[in-house]
């Protein structure tokens, strides 16, 4: 657990408490001990803009498939939106929504998350991109990224490379080293 201190919270508050802080590792008490969850699977679901709102514009959207992210089968569960909007999984504002899951690669280890990206009028949708910047992540890729870097891993990346000589493969299995302890959906 990330947190300092005993905190005990169900899901949807455990959520609103994590609003800013994605990467903190979270536990989920199962009747006899706490076991590593995900945020994700506590139907987090972070908002890229607007200061960490849902952007006005998401749940409105004329086209969702325009995105190329928004399909029958993509993102793996509506049902996230659903629970934090509370409506039907299968409700077609839900489906218009404009969020899918995204890997993100931290200091802390490797997690999924569901994000949802600004699509105000006059942003231009091939350049969201540009958001994650601002929440200090470098896409994997400009088109569709799927993948992003903190700021903060780059850096230590870097450090570890000149000063340990550090290979990439090396860094990132460290990574994934951090990341058994809590729960992945990569």
């Amino acid at each position: 657990m990330s947190c300092a201190g005993v905190h005990a919270w169900c899901g949807p508050c455990a959520v609103k408490v994590h609003r800013n802080l994605p990467f903190h590792k979270v536990q989920r008490w199962n009747g006899t001990h706490y076991q590593p969850t995900s945020l994700m699977d506590l139907c987090f679901l972070w908002h890229i803009g607007h200061g960490g709102d849902p952007c006005p514009c998401n749940w409105s959207d004329p086209d969702p498939e325009e995105s190329g992210y928004v399909t029958g089968d993509s993102p793996s569960n509506h049902r996230s939106v659903a629970f934090l909007l509370g409506r039907p999984y299968d409700d077609p504002v839900i489906r218009k929504s404009s969020w899918f899951q995204m890997t993100i690669v931290h200091t802390e280890g490797i997690f999924s998350h569901e994000v949802s990206v600004c699509k105000c009028p006059g942003s231009d949708p091939n350049d969201w991109h540009l958001d994650l910047l601002h929440q200090r992540l470098f896409a994997a890729s400009i088109s569709k990224p799927k993948t992003a870097f903190t700021f903060d891993v780059l850096d230590h990346f870097l450090i570890d490379a000149l000063e340990c000589k550090t290979s990439a493969m090396s860094f990132y299995q460290k990574l994934k080293r951090f990341t058994v302890t809590s729960v992945t959906h990569a």
